[in-house]
């Protein structure tokens, strides 16, 4: 299953961290990106919004059950014109 992020109006600091208080996108693992990203786009600020396989209601379910095992998670960063693209690929482990 495909998972998309819009990242608009984020600093360097929050892609490569800064120091010891601020711990970068690039210094996480790959599900631990993926969480912190979906936390961070139900906080409203519109700086990171969230499209879930095609954007029905049924691919929100099937992620809801597909996280509740342990999955293989895949993530590619693409810039864009005024933004950037964080792609997750995320499929069941055997």
């Amino acid at each position: 299953m495909r998972v998309t992020f819009i990242l608009k109006h984020l600093t360097e600091a929050f892609f490569a961290g800064h120091g010891e208080s601020i711990r970068g996108l690039d210094n996480m693992p790959d599900r631990e990106k993926f969480d912190y990203l979906a936390k961070y786009s139900k906080n409203g600020t519109g700086s990171v919004s969230m499209k879930i396989g095609s954007g029905q209601f049924r691919d929100a379910v099937d992620l809801n059950a597909l996280l509740r095992k342990p999955v293989t998670v895949a993530y590619k960063l693409e810039p864009r014109k005024g933004y950037r693209l964080a792609t997750f690929e995320l499929a069941a482990q055997p």
